[in-house]
Parts: C-alpha cells; sequence; structure tokens
C-alpha cells in the first residue's frame, strides 16, 4: 500500500497548462468580438433621399489680431472681452461654430495665446489658423 501512494505522488510531476491557454485564447476570441462592437455602436442607416433639401450652413467668424494689438471680429473692432462675450453667444447659438484667427507675424506668441484662451473660454472647439505660404525660390 506504501507503494501505490508513493507513485500517485510521483506521477504528479508539473502543471497541465492545456485547459490555461484555451481559456486565454477564448477570453482573446471574445474580446476581439465584442472590440468592434464597442467601437461601432451606430447603427447603419439609409436616410431617406428628397429633392427639396436645404443644407444648415455651420457659421465661421474671423477675428483677427494686428500689430498694434486691436483685435476685429469679422471686420468690427472688438475689445478683449467683447470678443469673449460675443463668441460665446455664438457659440451657443451654432455648437459647431468656426473661428478663423489671423495674426499679424510681428505679434508675439503670448499675444496670440491669449487670444485662443478667450476663443476656447467661450466655448468654441473648432479653432484653425490663417497664415500665407512662404514664396520657395529655385
Amino acid at each position: 500500500m506504501a507503494a501505490s501512494q508513493q507513485e500517485n505522488d510521483d506521477a504528479i510531476m508539473g502543471i497541465n497548462v492545456t485547459p490555461l491557454v484555451d481559456i486565454t485564447l477564448v477570453l482573446l476570441i471574445i474580446f476581439m468580438a465584442t472590440a468592434h462592437m464597442i467601437v461601432h455602436r451606430s447603427m447603419s442607416l439609409n436616410l431617406p433621399k428628397v429633392a427639396n433639401s436645404q443644407s444648415v450652413p455651420t457659421q465661421s467668424i474671423q477675428v483677427l489680431l494686428e500689430a498694434d494689438k486691436s483685435l476685429q471680429l469679422n471686420g468690427r473692432p472688438v475689445s478683449l472681452q467683447e470678443l469673449g462675450f460675443n463668441l460665446g453667444r455664438m457659440a451657443k447659438l451654432d455648437l459647431g461654430i468656426k473661428v478663423t484667427l489671423s495674426a499679424d507675424e510681428r505679434v508675439s506668441w503670448g499675444d496670440m495665446a491669449a487670444i485662443l484662451d478667450v476663443i476656447r473660454g467661450a466655448g468654441v472647439t473648432k479653432i484653425a489658423t490663417e497664415v500665407e505660404p512662404k514664396n520657395v525660390r529655385s
């Protein structure tokens, strides 16, 4: 009887990792299959087509910062406080409002950053800066 007990102890030489690998691969397949569904939660819709439709244009606002640090909003002179107030009102009316900031090249980056801060503080998220391309000589 003592011999059979010793044989059982010697029979377990290592851990069988096959079930662990099987479970890991099954979980990997489940995560891969559900990741696509998580990323693409929206439903695919075929929207109806009509002959008479109107597209609502998103408003684009022009902010100009001149070399003397004066500001213009759509060609009208404004102060920094007026800029923030007016852009805030416009952003509440149109959430997709786009602002293009044009600044003279002599304006410091600090002044430009202050204007960008006011624009972002007004709730505008779509901001572009306007630049002119350099003349490349051959």
